[in-house]
């Protein structure tokens, strides 16, 4: 039997949530393995020298040179694919995310679609996601499967890290957007497209809450 999952929410860009890392005045914001796209207010921290990161990081070599709590908004943009081919690395990539993480932090991830061939082509790519990854991230969902005996890895706890998924979105191929602009297909029927066929949907991207006492 599968417990009921918590739907996630699509919230307005311009409101801050509520918790301790709305509360400052100054966001400190962390851009992890920016490659070249350094953003000026951002911490750009990568291992590549070519692209001149503010900080030398290596994320597969943890612990992190970075402190506890300390960033409200964490941006991992086309990055996670690439780290953890062996699960304890990826756990304890998971784990720093979460400890530099501020209390009711955002972590925003951006990672290709596993049905599409920018996953595939790249051979630096291990690791695939789709929205039930995250969700088994979450303490709360957790524990609602283990209440109704689901058959779900309770990765939260096997992970010791509470992420609340707060939205995915999902970004289509430009093939498809150009038929969905022209009203050769509907949303729902795109949705549905890319639920069995590959090359629909390109790009997951999601928010994540930082869960702390």
């Amino acid at each position: 039997m599968k417990a009921p999952q918590r739907k996630t929410r699509s919230v307005d860009a311009n409101v801050n949530p509520r918790g301790a890392s709305a509360d400052r005045e100054t966001q400190v914001k962390l851009n992890l393995g920016c490659g070249f796209d350094k953003r000026e207010g951002w911490l750009n921290v990568d291992n590549f020298a070519a692209c001149e990161p503010d900080q030398f990081l290596e994320i597969e070599a943890t612990p992190w040179a970075l402190e506890d709590n300390s960033f409200d908004h964490i941006l991992m943009k086309h990055v996670l694919e690439h780290v953890g081919a062996q699960f304890e690395v990826f756990a304890a990539v998971m784990r720093e995310l979460y400890r530099v993480a501020a209390p009711n932090g955002l972590i925003e991830i951006h990672v290709p679609h596993v049905r599409h061939d920018t996953f595939w082509s790249d051979p630096t790519h291990v690791r695939a996601f789709t929205p039930l990854t995250f969700q088994m991230m979450s303490k709360r969902q957790n524990r609602a499967w283990m209440e109704a005996r689901a058959n779900y890895t309770m990765l939260a706890f096997v992970l010791d890290v509470d992420f609340e998924v707060e939205t995915i979105v999902q970004n289509y191929d430009g093939r498809w957007l150009a038929k969905l602009h022209a009203g050769e297909i509907t949303q729902e029927a795109l949705r549905e497209r890319a639920a069995e066929n590959w090359n629909v949907a390109r790009e997951l991207q999601v928010k994540l809450r930082a869960v702390k006492p």
